[in-house]
């Protein structure tokens, strides 16, 4: 969450601490900006008041408008100075400092607007990582999964994990139960609760509460496990991710999973390849419900092939598992279709989706194919020089040239971001270039430039 305290020390917002009010953690849900004296009406508790008084020209105006946004519950007063006032009037700062309400004043031209932007993104920014996190979750209880671990580690890996109690019920015969009890003296007991056909997993804890989705996806990975491992089908599916991974790497003919596509009744199609986390296997083989699929295991990944592109992208939503898939293609086409998929599947962990080829027509999608060692002589040619001089001169070469890179080659993007003048930008660009050779300024140098940030940052 957001505090009044976190906007100040945001620069990008150019705001100060007039007062510090009652709580300078508070929680900041939004920027309201109004001119009414009494703004109660419009404010629904914890915003951020924004005004640049333009009715605030009396003592009485300044006390009518801080009694309102008290009486509201907004966390403070945001004060824009250089359009009506010059300064904060000295009759606002006294009436915040007696009554305990934040005061911050905003720099002459710092818009509202991105007070409220800034809130978005981190709220964007926090969601996003609750995501992954509980992504990577999911990833390990599958690696657990592969290792045979029974279905009680499992319940109390995931209870640790998710700091809380948890509870799973499978019919009338199985019923194991992990983590601390809930403590309602340390805060409000949250219960989150969901089913998988005679299934039932129930979270109890005072934290974070875990989603729907991950609750459900639990459910459905601890209904697999629960049930009679089959060691032999294990085995045979190791079989064949050896297979797969000896034709991916060109050290077997894809004419070598002729036996096995038949088999499974793909011998005749176009496939699609997938890729998945490690582990995998056994609940990928549940979900896809006795449709047309080959799966794989792997140390690394699974690799699953079928023929139906809905089964891929209808299991990577049903089980919240992200993976990377191809296009559709022969069973001769193998190597291009598993490396495709492995590319894929590179990328989508680093985000919260499934992602397929079109993925791969992106600069970092392409890089993603390559093998690290491939890119490393630009690392040592071209990013090794500018941390070399940055570590024995103390400059920021490298800082920079990140930040010219991010911002698409915006010269005064850069400057406003490093808070330099564009000349400093402008020179430590031609510093950069007399070092290595490429010049930033010029499309295909930073194109080489930016391959080499990337795997040096990788």
């Amino acid at each position: 969450m957001v505090t009044l305290h976190d906007l100040v020390l945001a620069t990008e917002l150019q705001l100060e601490w007039i007062s510090m009010g009652a709580d300078s953690n508070r929680t900041v849900t939004w920027a309201h900006t109004t001119e009414l004296l009494d703004p109660f009406t419009y404010l629904r508790g914890g915003e951020l008041v924004c005004t640049v008084g333009s009715a605030l020209d009396e003592d009485e105006a300044c006390e009518r408008f801080v009694s309102a946004v008290q009486a509201a519950g907004a966390v403070g007063i945001c004060f824009g100075v250089g359009d009506v006032h010059d300064h904060v009037p000295t009759r606002l700062v006294d009436l915040c400092e007696e009554r305990g309400v934040g005061l911050l004043v905003a720099a002459f031209g710092a818009p509202f607007l991105a007070i409220n932007e800034y809130l978005a993104q981190r709220r964007l920014e926090q969601e996003s990582a609750l995501l992954r996190r509980e992504g990577e979750l999911l990833t390990d209880v599958l690696g657990l999964v592969r290792q045979h671990v029974s279905t009680q580690h499992l319940i109390d890996y995931v209870a640790e994990a998710m700091n809380g109690g948890l509870e799973l019920t499978a019919g009338e015969t199985l019923r194991l139960s992990g983590g601390p009890p809930a403590d309602a003296e340390h805060g409000d007991v949250h219960v989150v609760e969901t089913r998988h056909d005679d299934v039932s997993l129930v979270w109890t804890g005072t934290g974070d509460a875990p989603s729907s989705v991950l609750m459900a996806s639990l459910a459905q990975v601890l209904d697999v496990v629960r049930r009679e491992r089959d060691v032999e089908e294990d085995l045979h599916r190791e079989r064949i991710g050896h297979l797969l991974g000896l034709v991916a790497d060109r050290i077997a003919n894809p004419t070598a999973l002729d036996a096995t596509l038949h088999s499974a009744g793909l011998s005749d199609s176009q496939l699609v390849f997938s890729v998945w986390p490690a582990g995998a296997a056994r609940v990928l083989s549940a979900a896809a419900m006795n449709e047309q699929i080959v799966l794989g295991e792997t140390p690394e990944a699974t690799i699953a092939v079928t023929s139906q592109m809905d089964l891929v992208l209808g299991m990577a939503e049903r089980l919240g598992v992200v993976c990377g898939y191809s296009s559709p293609m022969s069973a001769a086409e193998a190597v291009r279709g598993i490396g495709e998929a492995r590319a894929a599947f590179e990328l989508a962990r680093q985000g919260t989706r499934s992602l397929g080829p079109e993925a791969l027509t992106s600069l970092e999608g392409l890089l993603r194919q390559q093998p690290l060692s491939r890119l490393q002589p630009f690392v040592d040619q071209l990013i090794a020089p500018l941390v070399d001089i940055d570590t024995r001169r103390n400059t920021e070469l490298v800082k920079t040239l990140a930040t010219y890179l991010e911002t698409d080659g915006s010269l005064v993007a850069t400057a406003r971001a490093q808070f330099l003048h564009v000349n400093t930008v402008r020179h430590r660009l031609e510093r950069i270039a007399q070092i290595t050779g490429r010049d930033p300024q010029v499309f295909s140098d930073r194109t080489a430039l930016a391959i080499a940030f990337w795997a040096f940052t990788n």
